[in-house]
């Protein structure tokens, strides 16, 4: 009995080392894939992450003009659509285009508010573009500063003369090359001022044109000019200048000269004393006066 007792203690010790060494191999090997799955997660996540991060600067840098123009500001939108007019017009592109034409020439792209804003508002009213209407379609072309038909000297020159005797100020020169070409303009500009026709002065770090007006200029005689620079008046008084004058019997200049206007003297006005102020004026009808028989007794 105890010799049938002892070995079926050893195979049942034997069983649960067995059992003992098989758990521990599986649990080895549990780890070890939980292990190689995490590793193989992280490293596939680190891919993905890279991959993301190549792909987001690569689509940066090829659709960098599409989504910059996607997220500006429809005031830059107007200021870039102004500039390409402008740009159009310098190289001597003057036909009128459509806002669809405009936008697909700039490569812009607009939500549906901010092409209604510009076909119903901003366009319509900036003063550097002219707008035609042709066919119920509005067209849109650059308007220069200057309105110039004929970029030559000629009409240059015109347009100067005509702002000069309208008192309608002066041209910069910036305005100048905004309406011709630059180097038109420049040409036209020295050439002008070689002559003497107008005159360059830079005012508030800007470059001003000047018209010089020939009209009033007439050749005086040398010996009048000296003679009368000899002559001092100074010691004289308006009313000994105009008696020497009626004698000599100049009285043209007399007539025709301005007349001085002769200022009124002020009126003084008198003092006025301070107004009394009179109370029960509404029942003055029945008052009576008692202070003569008050003082009789």
């Amino acid at each position: 009995m105890i010799k049938f007792s002892s070995a079926v203690l050893y195979k049942e010790q034997e069983q649960f080392l067995k059992q003992k060494a098989e758990s521990t191999t599986s649990c080895a090997s549990k780890l070890k894939r939980q292990d190689t799955d995490k590793t193989s997660s992280q490293k596939t996540s680190q891919m993905k992450s890279k991959l993301d991060r190549s792909k987001t600067y690569s689509d940066f840098r090829t659709n960098y003009d599409s989504s910059s123009t996607s997220s500006k500001s429809p005031f830059l939108m107007l200021k870039n659509i102004v500039e390409k007019l402008q740009e159009r017009f310098s190289t001597g592109q003057n036909d009128p285009l459509t806002l669809d034409e405009i936008i697909q020439e700039c490569c812009l792209t607009i939500n549906l508010s901010d092409k209604h804003w510009l076909a119903s508002q901003a366009l319509l009213s900036n003063e550097k573009i002219y707008v035609k209407t042709i066919d119920g379609i509005h067209r849109f072309v650059y308007k220069p500063a200057l309105d110039l038909k004929d970029p030559k000297k000629s009409s240059f020159l015109k347009l100067l003369k005509a702002r000069h005797e309208n008192c309608e100020g002066t041209i910069t020169v910036e305005d100048v090359r905004d309406s011709i070409q630059k180097l038109r303009a420049d040409k036209i500009i020295d050439s002008v001022i070689a002559n003497g026709h107008v005159v360059k002065v830079k005012s508030n770090k800007r470059e001003v044109l000047f018209y010089t007006d020939n009209d009033p200029s007439f050749r005086i005689n040398p010996k009048f000019i000296d003679s009368w620079r000899k002559i001092s008046v100074e010691h004289l008084t308006n009313e000994q200048i105009s008696g020497f004058i009626d004698q000599k019997g100049h009285y043209s200049l007399t007539t025709n000269a301005p007349k001085q206007l002769k200022l009124q003297k002020p009126l003084k006005r008198g003092c006025q004393g301070l107004a009394t102020v009179k109370h029960n004026q509404h029942i003055a009808d029945q008052l009576k006066d008692y202070s003569n028989s008050i003082n009789k007794k």
